[in-house]
């Protein structure tokens, strides 16, 4: 179904216009981030990620899943949010952040086993210092089939790369972020909700790349690893990450917090 969207790749002209334009103005206008608390945005988020993780990106046997909803042990004691194109209603994207339990059967994380060990000694003893119930994992994130098309990215579970650039050609507008900022607000704000302080995630180097050309510098701890594709691990304070943003790009600051409403608790 065609709507008038349409990505561009960018020039560095078009990386300067980016940094002019009011991204969240511009984000509000395409996108809606909805926190999934009902089952039927809930089912709606494991639809997403079955066509993505057992479909189009295979690291899941499709097998497993005979409702076609993709789902596993840590989506109980998790948060979840999608992206929603408003012109359609339909959700673009999606992510989960995994927090941990207080009983022993649900007070890991899903990457800690595999890449925790491979970290410096440094963050180890900081992972291990900081309560338990305050670190939360950025897991499955993930855009749609349909969308990954329109943006040139079907290759990605993700839908960026290092140049990719969405345009809103229906409101005559040059729509500058990436998927990947709309899916950081909803991290933060279910992060805000429930008094997590610092995050953990293994991601893909352009991602990583690519947030960080909009001032969102997450620290890197851990070497390229194959975790469903080569990813890097990464740990971080909430607040120091988020006070970052600020310094360097207000205007992403503004569309990640929602104005300052979601910020995150500080550090203990």
């Amino acid at each position: 179904m065609h709507n008038g969207n349409a990505l561009q790749h960018e020039s560095d002209a078009d990386e300067n216009h980016a940094s002019q334009v009011d991204i969240r103005a511009i984000f509000d206008s395409i996108f809606d981030i909805e926190l999934a608390t009902s089952q039927d945005a809930i089912d709606e988020v494991f639809s997403v990620r079955y066509q993505v993780y057992c479909i189009d990106r295979p690291f899941e046997d499709p097998a497993h899943f005979q409702d076609k909803k993709e789902h596993d042990a840590y989506d109980p004691q998790s948060s979840h949010a999608l992206i929603r194109h408003k012109a359609t209603g339909h959700s673009v994207a999606t992510v989960r952040l995994v927090m941990t339990g207080s009983s022993p059967e649900n007070s890991s994380l899903p990457m800690e086993e595999a890449c925790v060990p491979r970290m410096s000694k440094r963050v180890r003893e900081e992972i291990a210092d900081i309560p338990r119930e305050r670190i939360a994992e950025i897991s499955r994130m993930a855009v749609s089939r349909e969308f990954r098309k329109r943006l040139n990215e079907d290759k990605s579970a993700t839908g960026v790369s290092d140049q990719a650039n969405y345009s809103d050609r229906d409101n005559g507008k040059r729509a500058v972020p990436y998927i990947s900022l709309g899916l950081l607000a909803a991290i933060m704000k279910m992060s805000a909700e429930n008094g997590i302080t610092h995050w953990m995630a293994i991601m893909e180097p352009a991602q990583l790349r690519l947030l960080k050309r909009f001032g969102v510098e997450f620290d890197y701890v851990g070497p390229l690893l194959e975790y469903h594709g080569l990813r890097r691990p990464a740990f971080t304070s909430a607040c120091t990450l988020i006070d970052g943003i600020k310094r360097r790009r207000p205007d992403v600051w503004a569309l990640i917090t929602d104005e300052g409403r979601y910020t995150p608790a500080r550090d203990l």
